[in-house]
């Protein structure tokens, strides 16, 4: 059964004189790709490296505008600060970055330059995001440590242990009115970590107010396998069926579960053909991407588990993300960067 959902590959440039030699493949960077977002607006977007890159692309354009170098470091997560409709401030042109050493740094797109770095991790940043509202950073660590912290004055206002001794895979945090589930709270935001664990919080971070929500343990076989060699963790929000989570990772079975935080019980699987190293859910058309060692990208229908295998990648697919609109789509594999148009739906 096949998702009715045409991908057409874009082109990257990454400059006039090192086009990639193939349509939708960036010139070839010179290490792993290890996260790949849009702009709110999806003006830009962003791509971090092994090596210590941050680099901006225009859009539609998809020429390079701009890149950020940490030397002897790499860099590991991005996020873009929200967009503020009421500030006009060009806080949607800023990208927070977390690297090998602990640290986060801040760079604004506007001036091209670092605004403030931060070291609120004694170890390797795994995972960040800004708070739906921009007031803080949220990020993971390799430890298990997640900190929030201040984009102003990047002082850490709180430490979270909860997921103490398994790294970080996932942050996400989004803008709700949860008081329906007996928490008081703008928004809420979820972690997933290495040990098959995500956690679902409840926050108002302009009252410093921040609650744990549910905590979700999947079960798993006992496997002798280091943890790095392990599928990962994943989690995140569904965007068209609110209150409800969405997990994929090692287990007893290769597949996508649905938790419902109202009725805290699992709702839903679907099956999978292949461990996921990467998962995305669009905006729009009930439309999953998931991602796989066998160099897979598989769309699929959330509503009827309706699927379909896209082949292009010439190593493990361990990046993909919509973007916010739904229409593009981004998948990275080891050092080549894909850029879909999402048609169709």
């Amino acid at each position: 059964d096949l998702v009715l959902v045409e991908l057409r590959l874009l082109e990257l440039r990454a400059g006039a004189e090192e086009r990639g030699a193939e349509i939708g493949v960036a010139a070839p960077l010179s290490a792993q790709v290890n996260d790949v977002a849009f702009s709110p607006e999806e003006s830009h977007f962003a791509t971090c490296a092994e090596d210590g890159s941050l680099r901006v692309w225009a859009v539609p354009s998809n020429e390079l505008v701009v890149q950020f170098q940490v030397l002897n470091q790499s860099c590991l997560c991005l996020a873009w600060s929200p967009a503020c409709p009421s500030q006009d401030d060009g806080r949607s042109q800023r990208l927070a970055a977390g690297y090998s050493d602990g640290t986060l740094r801040l760079f604004s797109l506007l001036t091209a330059e670092m605004e403030l770095k931060l070291h609120p991790h004694p170890v390797a940043v795994t995972a960040i995001r800004y708070s739906a509202d921009g007031q803080v950073l949220i990020s993971g660590g390799k430890d298990g440590l997640m900190a929030v912290s201040s984009p102003r004055t990047g002082m850490t206002i709180r430490v979270i242990s909860d997921h103490r001794g398994a790294s970080i895979s996932t942050v996400q945090c989004v803008k709700k009115q949860y008081t329906e589930f007996g928490l008081q709270g703008n928004e809420l935001w979820l972690a997933a970590s290495a040990d098959r664990r995500v956690s679902i919080w409840a926050s108002d971070w302009s009252k410093d107010k921040c609650d744990l929500l549910d905590w979700l343990t999947f079960p798993a076989p006992l496997c002798t396998e280091e943890a790095d060699s392990l599928p990962p963790s994943l989690a995140a929000f569904s965007p068209t069926e609110p209150g409800v989570v969405l997990y994929v990772g090692y287990g007893v079975e290769r597949e996508i579960t649905f938790y419902s935080l109202a009725h805290k019980q699992i709702i839903k699987r679907i099956a999978l053909s292949h461990w996921a190293t990467c998962l995305s859910v669009s905006s729009k058309g009930h439309l999953l991407a998931v991602g796989s060692n066998e160099r897979l990208l598989t769309l699929i229908k959330s509503t009827n588990g309706k699927f379909q295998d896209f082949p292009a990648h010439s190593d493990s697919v361990h990046v993909c993300g919509f973007a916010p609109s739904g229409d593009r789509l981004f998948t990275s594999a080891y050092n080549e960067i894909f850029l879909w148009d999402v048609q169709g739906l």
